[in-house]
């Protein structure tokens, strides 16, 4: 599988909202990633392939 750029947008424990990148091998892999960073449920939008 090849690596691809995801885009999403997720919540930070102050409040506010940040559009994020990551490096995953698909969209379901890089929403675990980030949930694993920024803790379930933080993800706002579906990461998207840049």
């Amino acid at each position: 599988m090849s690596v691809h750029t995801y885009r999403a947008k997720v919540k930070l424990p102050n409040g506010s909202y940040q559009v994020v990148t990551v490096q995953a091998d698909s969209t379901s892999n890089a929403k675990s990633m980030l949930e694993a960073q920024y803790g379930k449920g933080s993800v706002t939008s579906s990461p998207n392939r840049v």
